[in-house]
């Protein structure tokens, strides 16, 4: 909003009649002048106003009158201020106001008629606007003035056509009636200023700003906020298109006028409706407020005065509150433009204004009110020094107040907002409100008077004011006339400003300085904090710096006021900048990926495309600059995940090139320009790619196949970089330099071949099952863009139509060379590895050959110098000797750069780059040039050694970047090599001039250099190692990807034919059987990575064609492979000519200009050769030269069936003794018992990693034989025995014994009464109801167990992750999931069964939690809906059974409970119900189904009651000791049904040992560890029946209704249902520990996490980190997997329902009772028999028929329950929050209390437990959940 200050400088007094000198005159003068000129100026005041407040034709003819009468004055005054002699006068004030004096500007036009015909012309030009009104406006019958009707349509309005007629019709009303009148009040200005010494009013109006460079200032201003507005406009003007979806914005960037909630589109708050950034956010608008607390106007004029006053500022005088105009009078016509008055006589100050009750205009009448007081400050000053320092000066002390007014703090303060809030988004839509205002007023408020001040000096004619206009708001402010405009309209006299004939600049200046005077005020105020928020009321300091200025008026030049306050003398955007800083980046992430800005000419057409070829241009280039934006990005991530391959870092990449995606909507803007008739060619070709593409893309196809496509190179390129090879001798190496280096300096067969192997293993072998995906999805893409495939497509970058026949052309030209260099290298194999190892079919075995793939030969060269007498080209060891440095390598690899006057590395390079592999970093090492696409950040990526092989990579490294930084200048288009094989082949130019013996020499690596022959063969087979070497390679990988791509290579026959390629032409064979499951060309980086590969065989050719060509613009003599061309700069000028040029003109052409000749010819390659040539075919005579184009085949499958049965039999001996110490100290804890356990499992570790290291020799990875395979599979995975440390391993096995330990021995004591877990604590928790004792207990056992143990548990975490990488997994989790449970997916299948399971599980929890409360009360429970965890019946809340008495649906129903009938009465077995009896009860269930009786061992051995003289591990437990005849059960057992259900848990896991006996070693045991759990608890679905019991005698009642079944199905829930989320989460937490995800501070954090999430379970007191809760379960000490009772829970359900099938049950599944059914036992027993021989879906598949876990058959088990939970729980709330409760979510706050509790800690400290090894090479313990 803007507002003008009504004052004029006038003067009067008496003539002077001669010149003066004296300045005390002059002075005098002054003083007698001021007092009669300020009458005459108050006068005339008093009629401007009476005109402006009542426009009458009377007050009119008044005001020119007094301003007649005014000029005349000022005209005498200027002539006699112009008598004085200034150089005589020597005080500055004086000469200060005389000058002010006679400056008079128009007002000094001699001849009175035209003086007066001026200041008609001026108020009837305002008149015009003043009385302008629009009739015929839709919906409105009256005829609209500007304010408030126009006004309110502009900012109110969203209809696209009602705005165009107001726009339109104000303008005709307006302007187009003013443009003559105003031609001449122009003319009429000019001649009055010319008067007065200037050349136009323009210059007059710029005096005043009393500097030289103003013009240039403002535009560097306008320039420096610029891209601000820019980003303001862009994201403005897509809203718009948003909204106006119907029409058409012009393609040229611009934003049509009309639409921006202003008439003259100056200011755009009024759409901020349409623009808010986040509309839920409330809005800072207090219009409400004042209308609710009953503002008037006067109380916000008051208001406003307060805010001065709060500052110390002056009042306003009680004559402002007598004459100002507050709101419009009714009657009359006024000039409502708000604008405050200066009457010049001391006292009368005023303001006009029709105001309304709302926030706009509160802020208003401060921005007046802002001059008034400027006015009272300065009132003491002399007439002429009554102003401000300059105009914008006055206009920037109203709005910096407004700056604070507006701020939600301010607002808060005085009452009107209520609350502030401080959050980022609210800022933003604050931050957004005044940009419209501030920011998108910049470029209007500055070319207004850039308009007039070209009409003032004669620029702009009257036939062009409306074009000049339009061509200013099209350039500047990005804006377009909604409708046709021409020279018949005037629309710069539709703005108040040019008919009332005001500066305008002022605004420009305002909007600048008062964000300095903001700045400055609010660091007098103590503010602290972003700039926006800054609110200076109440700050007397800042008052009195604001004061102190404007009391100078103008009696200073501006600079010197602007620095009383700033400090600084000039004007300056960076306060502006900053208080928008947050706003400029949130825009700058909204507008991401977009082109900024606009066409520079206004829209010619709404329909035309756009031929504006100098804006294309433009846009072309920003969207080059966006596109290198976006790719450096990317790029930076891109490196950042190579050099650090972390899963963060790959998100961030994905994220990266995620955002690529933006440049999709950017480019559209393309299809807006008529780019084909444009002159320049480059800018054809750019739009032309740039359109093809688009089309592309338009193709949902092609966006699906591109993203698939992009999806398997991201995921084979993963395996790649990722893959690490595990060697035997226990090195677990990745590439580079780890395996690179076993491959080069290796000479054992072996390790190298199992190096070469390994590696095939991690990285081919896993990419093949997406390779066939991949092709087709690039083959689509290539079809789509117009191939016939991709092999099409990559050709295509050499534009040859007989691009494969030129390349076998020059294969076989060099084919001869690398024949005799190949025969050779065999001969001198051969007498390092025996002939015996090399077919006779000629090939070279392919891991010989120093390099992995192989490419280079040269790490072989120690072999096979061919003169070991002369000073050696391998200068490695002299560069060792040198003490060189991996840095030093790249500096004299930068230093030959330089020697050709090429370019140096800048400072990034050698900052940023990565010259050497990290340490503790997962890196890709394959070398690397990197240009960061910024023109100024290049980098190599490289794990370099110091030696001559990555010297000469530095080298052609380095090349890359060469070439880079010279083709920089080209557009994106051409920034590449002219074609694949140039950028390869100019840093290999350059090593082929600096390892010449010559180069290596004048460096210092070769001292003793004397240019012999035999040096020079030396030289040449290095280099041929490295040259020649690599050709065949290159020319083979993408022939045989062409066939790939072209559907000749069928995905059957891959590997074949890639090995047919190799033994045909690169002689090499594969060292071992090669299958279809391997995928050999997948072990080079470049397959994975679809990069092409012939770029390296066309750079051996082109290298060698440069090489001669640099070495003949060097004037080299000689032989061509003694040329150096280091120091040659004519060479350097031939080279950098060439490479400038990029892809920009055809490969042809570029080659041709340097070379002399336009096609690759291998001429030079074997110029360079031939001494060598001719030395080979000398030493190969007599031999066979080349090879058979087949490889004879070799196989190797050897006496790994007789290496099993031994080891068959060691294994039964070795882990019988392990079970036998672990039995012996389980059932006697002793230190003798855990000394002798902790021995004999430690030689068992030693045992098992010599069979596994035994195992890995045999390569079994290719046996046909699925079922040896899978024996060697389960020998090698041994999990943390695979710790090749063996202090190492003895520590984790301390750690897990003393953990174990810790649990075993752990009790508490509770009023003197001091219990164990068995039977104690256990018993204490199923029975007892008292809720303080159950607490007590509670809190008491995980203090002595799990808070003991934390620091162990978390070194046993990292010991045990040590132990399984070692295998290649990457944490324990991993091994526990992929070794058991053998698939990736296995986590997303719990998880599902675990969410078809939970609806049952919330039903449960819900009637549950209802009866617990109805118990303990209400207020014990939180209000989250948790349940207290210690109130369930068990310590842990894992099953909830023993609270069945008090959860029993149908109480008066009997229970299906037969403990009392055990203990208390007759069975049909005995009187005396033993413990013994109850085993031969469950002997007798699975000999009734044909299964197998319990050994006699089983009876003599077995531990079936607690000792009383010992103490033991009371876990109940079934064991196998893996010698096929010894099987226990370890148990404290007591007469209770729960115990007679254990027992037969227990005896299933002996019958499925007793099964699977006669398996080998590996295989004795579960197919997955969830399936043995299950075996028991399937018995003990039917053993639980009422069915069964009564079978047997143990229940009398014979009652069978649906309530008994209720009863029992809510008995079999509390165990099995209950338990689910319990078994889910306890590997969950495991697993995030494992992983890392979880660390120790986290750990109970987590553990709480997840029960307060999963089981609906809370803590009953506060947990911390002190705590570690989870080690108060067994499992968690014991290393015991969890998730497989989760798995059996599922699964039993399975087995159930097709045994009871099978035993022709029928009627519900709750039930079935499968005793004595021979046919359900055979189906069970087939299984059992398995074993883990086979993945668990077949031995499922054996027992159900289907192949997964499926919760189906559990619900259908429990559906009964199911209905009858639904119905009770119908007016329950369900659930419970994600989150654990808090204090305050608990009505009453328990505290702790109990009389008497002693730690368990004050009795004897236990013995320790042992690590039991879990492996299944170990004997079998398993453990009842």
């Amino acid at each position: 909003m803007l507002y003008c200050v009504a004052l004029v400088v006038f003067a009067g007094g008496f003539r002077i009649k001669a010149a003066i000198t004296d300045g005390e005159t002059a002075k005098q003068w002054l003083d007698d002048i001021n007092s009669s000129a300020a009458k005459v100026y108050y006068e005339t005041e008093l009629a401007s106003w009476a005109y402006a407040s009542n426009l009458t034709h009377e007050n009119q003819e008044l005001a020119v009158r007094r301003n007649m009468e005014k000029a005349a004055l000022q005209k005498e005054v200027a002539h006699n201020a112009s008598l004085f002699d200034y150089d005589t006068i020597s005080d500055a004030r004086t000469k200060r106001l005389l000058n002010k004096a006679k400056d008079i500007g128009p007002n000094a036009l001699a001849d009175d008629t035209k003086l007066t015909k001026l200041k008609r012309l001026q108020v009837e030009i305002e008149d015009i606007f003043a009385t302008g009104e629009v009739c015929g406006i839709t919906s409105h019958d009256e005829c609209l003035q500007i304010e408030p009707g126009l006004t309110q349509i502009m900012a109110t309005s969203r209809n696209y056509s009602l705005l165009s007629d107001a726009w339109k019709g104000w303008r005709n009303s307006t302007g187009k009636q003013m443009k003559t009148k105003y031609s001449e009040y122009v003319e009429l200005s000019n001649e009055g200023v010319r008067a007065s010494g200037y050349n136009d009013t323009g210059e007059w109006w710029r005096n005043s700003y009393e500097s030289a460079n103003f013009q240039s200032d403002l535009e560097n201003l306008l320039e420096k906020v610029h891209p601000l507005y820019e980003q303001l406009h862009f994201y403005v003007r897509r809203k718009l298109q948003a909204l106006y979806k119907d029409h058409k914005f012009p393609n040229t960037g611009h934003i049509p006028a009309h639409l921006l909630g202003n008439m003259w589109a100056q200011q755009w708050n009024n759409i901020y409706d349409l623009v808010i950034p986040y509309p839920g956010k409330e809005s800072v608008d207090v219009t409400p407020a004042l209308r609710e607390q009953n503002y008037t106007v006067e109380r916000m004029f008051k208001t406003s005065e307060e805010f001065f006053t709060s500052l110390g500022l002056l009042p306003m005088p009680q004559e402002f509150w007598n004459g100002t105009i507050m709101k419009k009078p009714v009657g009359r016509d006024m000039v409502c433009h708000a604008s405050a008055w200066d009457f010049f006589n001391g006292k009368d100050f005023r303001i006009k204004m029709c105001t309304e009750i709302k926030m706009e205009d509160l802020f208003t009448i401060h921005h007046e009110m802002g001059h008034i007081q400027y006015f009272l400050q300065y009132k003491h000053q002399p007439l002429w020094f009554r102003d401000g320092a300059n105009a914008g000066f006055h206009e920037a002390v109203g709005d910096v107040l407004a700056l604070s007014v507006m701020t939600p703090e301010h607002l808060n303060k005085i009452g009107l907002l209520q609350e502030v809030k401080k959050d980022a988004e609210s800022d933003i839509n604050f931050l957004m409100m005044q940009a419209l205002e501030k920011v998108a007023f910049l470029p209007f408020g500055y070319l207004i008077d850039q308009w007039r001040w070209s009409v003032f000096s004669g620029e702009t004619p009257p036939s062009k004011y409306n074009e000049k206009w339009w061509d200013l708001r099209c350039r500047l402010q990005g804006l377009s006339p909604p409708v046709e405009r021409s020279e018949d309209d005037f629309d710069p006299g539709a703005k108040y400003h040019v008919p009332a004939n005001v500066p305008y600049i002022r605004y420009f200046v305002s909007f600048i300085v008062q964000f300095q005077f903001h700045k400055a005020l609010c660091q007098a105020a103590n503010q602290t904090g972003p700039l926006h928020r800054c609110d200076i009321y109440q700050s007397k300091e800042a008052g009195k710096r604001l004061g102190d200025m404007l009391k100078l008026g103008s009696s200073v030049p501006w600079p010197v006021a602007l620095e009383n306050v700033t400090g600084q003398p000039h004007m300056d955007a960076a306060p502006l900048l900053e208080y928008f800083q947050p706003l400029t980046d949130w825009l700058k992430q909204q507008n991401s990926g977009a082109i900024v800005g606009w066409s520079k000419n206004c829209p010619k057409s709404e329909d035309a495309l756009n031929t504006d070829e100098e804006w294309a241009t433009d846009w072309m280039q920003n969207l080059e600059d966006l596109t290198m934006q976006l790719r450096h990005d990317f790029v930076v991530a891109w490196w950042n995940y190579e050099t650090n391959m972390t899963d963060h870092n790959q998100m961030l990449m994905v994220n990266a090139r995620a955002n690529m995606s933006v440049l999709q909507s950017a480019r559209q803007k393309a299809n807006d320009f008529l780019w084909k008739n444009f002159s320049s060619d480059i800018l054809k070709e750019q739009f032309k790619a740039i359109v093809s593409e688009l089309d592309l893309d338009k193709q949902t196809s092609f966006q699906k196949k591109n993203s698939e496509m992009g999806e398997y190179i991201t995921n084979m390129t993963n395996i790649f970089a990722r893959a690490e090879v595990c060697l035997s001798d226990g090195r677990c190496l990745n590439r580079s330099p780890g395996l690179d280096s076993v491959m080069s300096h290796s000479r054992n067969y072996t390790v190298v071949l199992e190096s070469w192997k390994g590696w095939r293993d991690q990285t081919g072998k896993k990419i093949r099952s997406s390779y066939p995906g991949f092709i087709n999805a690039s083959n689509a893409v290539s079809r789509m863009k117009g191939f016939n495939d991709t092999g099409e497509e990559f050709r295509s970058a050499y534009k040859m139509d007989n691009f494969e026949a030129k390349m076998k052309e020059l294969w076989d030209k060099l084919s001869p060379l690398y024949r005799q260099l190949h025969t050779y290298v065999r001969r001198k194999l051969m007498g390092v590895y025996g002939k015996e190892q090399f077919p006779t079919s000629g090939q070279i075995p392919a891991h010989l050959l120093g390099n992995m793939l192989p490419m280079e030969w040269n790490d072989l060269y120690d072999l096979l110098e061919p003169y070991s007498n002369v000073s050696s080209v391998d200068v490695s060891p002299e560069m060792l000797a040198q003490n060189y440095t991996v840095k030093k390598i790249f500096q004299l690899s930068e230093e030959f750069y330089l020697s050709l006057g090429l370019n140096p590395m800048p400072d990034t390079f050698w900052n940023r780059s990565m010259l050497e592999r990290p340490e503790g970093l997962t890196v890709e090492c394959t070398p690397r040039a990197w240009s960061m696409q910024d023109d100024k950040d290049y980098r190599i990526r490289m794990c370099s050694l110091v030696n001559i092989h990555d010297f000469i990579v530095a080298h052609h490294e380095m090349g890359h970047i060469e070439y880079v930084m010279e083709y920089s200048g080209q557009p994106l288009l051409y920034r590449n090599g002219a074609n694949p094989g140039f950028h390869e082949a100019i840093g290999d130019t350059m090593t082929l001039s600096s390892t010449s013996p010559k180069h290596l020499a004048k460096i210092g690596l070769m001292p003793h250099y004397n240019g012999s022959y035999e040096i020079d063969i030396n030289f040449l087979l290095k280099t041929s190692l490295e040259k020649m070497g690599w050709l065949p390679l290159a020319y083979i990988v993408d022939k045989w990807r062409y066939g790939v791509f072209s559907g000749d290579i069928k995905k059957e026959e891959y590997n074949k034919r890639w090995w047919d390629l190799e033994c045909l032409h690169h002689g090499l064979a594969p060292p071992v059987e090669r299958t279809e499951e391997d995928f050999d060309p997948g072990a080079i980086y470049h397959i994975p990575a679809n990069a092409q590969y012939y770029g390296y065989f066309v750079s051996q050719i082109h290298q060698f064609q440069f090489h001669k060509a640099l070495c003949r613009a060097a004037n080299h003599t000689g032989p061509l492979h003694q040329c150096d061309i280091y120091g040659s700069k004519e060479a350097g000028k031939l080279l950098r000519e060439m490479l400038k040029q990029g892809s920009s003109k055809p490969w042809q052409s570029i080659l041709e200009s340097m070379t002399g000749q336009s096609e690759m010819d291998a001429e030079p390659f074997i110029e360079f050769f031939q001494p060598l040539i001719d030395w080979l075919e000398k030493q190969n005579a007599g031999e066979r030269v080349g090879w058979d184009d087949q490889c004879s085949a070799e196989k190797y499958e050897s006496a790994v069936t007789d290496w099993l049965s031994q080891y068959n039999l060691k294994a039964e001996k070795e882990y019988a003794m392990q079970g036998e110490a672990e039995w012996n100290y389980a059932t006697n804890i002793t230190e003798e018992t855990q000394n002798a356990l902790v021995q004999t499992s430690l030689k068992g570790a030693v045992f098992d990693k010599e069979s596994a290291a035994n195992a890995s020799e045999f390569g079994w990875t290719n046996f046909k034989d699925e079922r040896i395979r899978r024996l060697l599979r389960s020998i090698e995975d041994i999990g943390t025995n695979a710790l090749k440390n063996e202090t190492l391993l003895e520590q984790l096995s301390d750690i897990t014994t003393e953990m174990e330990g810790i649990y075993s021995k752990g009790h508490v004591c509770i009023q003197q009464e001091c219990m164990d877990l068995e039977p104690g604590l256990t018993e204490l928790f199923a029975t007892s109801r008292d809720y303080d004792k159950l607490l007590t207990a509670w809190k008491l056992w995980r203090d002595e167990t799990g808070k003991k143990m934390k620091n162990l548990y978390q070194n046993f975490v990292s010991l045990s992750n040590t132990g399984v990488r070692e295998l290649g997994y990457a944490d324990t989790g991993e091994y526990w999931r992929l070794s058991s449970y053998e698939t990736e997916n296995f986590q997303e299948q719990v998880r599902n069964l675990l969410t078809q399971l939970q609806p049952l599980y919330l039903n449960l929890h819900t009637y549950v939690r209802r009866q617990l409360q109805d118990i303990y009360g209400a207020e014990k429970f939180p209000t989250t809906g948790h349940i207290p965890a210690h109130l369930l019946g068990n310590m842990w809340a894992q099953s909830w059974n023993n609270v069945e008495n008090i959860m029993r649906p149908f109480p008066k129903k009997p229970a299906v409970d037969v403990t009392d009938t055990m203990r208390n009465s007759a069975s049909i077995f005995t009187s005396n119900f033993t413990a013994t009896q109850m085993f031969r009860l469950a002997e007798d269930f699975f000999v009734s189904l044909g299964l197998q009786k319990m050994p006699d061992t089983f009876w003599r051995d077995s531990m079936i009651l607690k000792p009383t003289d010992r103490d033991v591990v009371c876990h109940a437990s079934a064991w196998d000791f893996l010698n096929r005849k010894d099987y226990r059960i370890k148990m404290c057992t007591d007469v209770t049904m729960e115990s007679l259900t254990t027992i037969h848990h227990e005896m299933g896991h002996i019958e499925y040992y007793l099964q699977y006996k006669d398996q080998p070693v590996p295989f004795r045991g579960g197919a997955n560890p969830g399936f043995h759990e299950a075996v028991g608890d399937l018995i003990a679905l039917s053993v639980s029946t009422p069915k069964h019991l009564r079978r047997i005698g143990l229940l009398a009642d014979k009652t069978d209704d649906n309530e008994t079944d209720i009863n029992f199905l809510m008995s079999m829930a509390l165990d099995k249902i209950a338990f689910l989320p319990f078994g889910y989460l306890m590997d969950q937490w495991r697993w995030s520990v494992f992983s890392g995800e979880t660390t120790i501070s986290q750990y109970n954090s987590k553990w709480w996490d997840l029960r307060c999430q999963y089981q609906g379970i809370a803590s009953p007191v506060t947990r911390s980190e002190d705590d570690f809760d989870p080690g108060a379960k067994s499992h968690i000490p014991s290393n015991t997997p969890y998730i497989r009772y989760f798995v059996a829970f599922v699964v039993q359900f399975q087995f159930h329902k097709s045994l009871c099938q099978a035993a022709g049950h029928t009627g519900p599944l709750h039930k079935c009772d499968i005793y004595k059914s021979k046919e359900a036992g055979k189906i069970l027993g087939d299984m059992l028999k398995l074993g883990s021989s086979k993945p668990w879906p077949e031995a499922m598949e054996k027992v159900t028929g289907q192949r997964k876990m499926d919760a189906q058959a559990m619900l259908e088990y429990f559906q009964p329950l199911i209905r009858w939970l639904e119905k009770v729980n119908k007016h329950e709330r369900p659930g419970w929050t994600p989150s654990c409760p808090t204090d305050q979510d608990y009505p009453v706050k328990y505290v702790e209390h109990g009389s008497t509790v002693s730690p368990a800690s004050s009795l004897p400290i236990c013995s320790y437990l042992v690590f039991i090894f879990l492996s299944i090479h170990f004997f079998m313990s398993i453990n009842r959940y």
